[in-house]
């Protein structure tokens, strides 16, 4: 009897057990089916999310790569233009518009006015009645970056004596930074000029420039350059006088028989082609100071 008990009570208790364990098990197999089902639940919003993103940045893409092709076929074309541009210039063929330069500090032919009262004082030329009267005063031996370009400025007509011939003419200083760029004032000065030197010629001589009174030293050579004298002042121009090529036409007076203009140089004024003194010219000035 108490043996048939011990058995009941074994197999009651190990049939609780098994129906506990069996229990036990659903609940754990019902935790696990929301634990892994949740996570995928939560994740469809930001999967979605993720793919409109992804497609915004497609377009965004989209856009971006049409904006670029976009801005490179500008720059395509800006280049193709540029390139247009550097060949012309490669060929000497001018722009079709082309700014005012003076590489020699000119005159504005849109500003300047003859004989003005502006700070560049054009002086009347002299008459040989006033030469021969200021003959009596000091020649002036004026250095050029402290006077000298002051005293004969841009703008200015003198009149200039030829020291070893007696001869006069007129002239007007119209640009030149380094030394005076100057013109012969008419044809019959170009005239005078070229009975002087014998033509057109490089050659330095001494020379007394007349003006406002003063009787300044100085030092010219006759060979015009850099102008064509039947093209407006500063117009881009080819084939300039004593080959200079292509640039803006450097001659202001017009019809005076020369293309271009000369140099006069003063004390220690320089050259536009190095910045160096011309040994010449400055030993000329020397002579214009002690001759009369």
């Amino acid at each position: 009897m108490k043996k048939n008990i011990s058995k009941l009570v074994s197999v009651t208790i190990s049939s609780l057990f098994i129906l506990s364990s069996t229990v036990a098990v659903g609940m754990i197999g019902a935790d696990s089916r929301n634990i892994v089902q949740a996570p995928l639940n939560s994740l469809e919003e930001p999967l979605e999310k993720q793919e409109d993103l992804s497609s915004d940045n497609s377009l965004f893409a989209a856009k971006s790569s049409n904006e670029a092709l976009a801005n490179s076929t500008v720059t395509d074309a800006l280049g193709q233009e540029n390139l247009k541009t550097f060949a012309a210039a490669d060929k000497d063929e001018a722009p079709e518009e082309r700014p005012t330069t003076f590489s020699r500090g000119g005159i504005n032919p849109n500003t300047y006015k003859e004989n003005s009262s502006s700070t560049e004082k054009a002086e009347k030329p002299v008459s040989d009645d006033n030469i021969k009267a200021s003959s009596k005063k000091e020649v002036e031996l004026l250095d050029w970056w402290k006077s000298g370009r002051t005293a004969f400025p841009k703008g200015a007509t003198a009149t200039v004596k030829d020291l070893y011939t007696g001869k006069t003419f007129k002239v007007k200083r119209t640009m030149g930074d380094n030394h005076a760029d100057t013109e012969a004032l008419t044809l019959e000065d170009t005239k005078i000029i070229k009975s002087i030197w014998g033509g057109f010629s490089w050659e330095r001589r001494p020379i007394h420039i007349y003006i406002n009174g003063r009787i300044l030293a100085a030092s010219m050579s006759a060979m015009p350059h850099a102008g064509i004298d039947s093209a407006a002042a500063y117009a881009y121009v080819k084939n300039r006088s004593e080959n200079y090529g292509a640039g803006s036409n450097l001659d202001v007076v017009k019809n005076n028989g020369m293309d271009g203009h000369f140099d006069i140089h003063f004390l220690n004024s320089t050259r536009h082609k190095d910045g160096k003194t011309d040994p010449q010219h400055q030993a000329a000035v020397k002579i214009a100071k002690d001759r009369r």
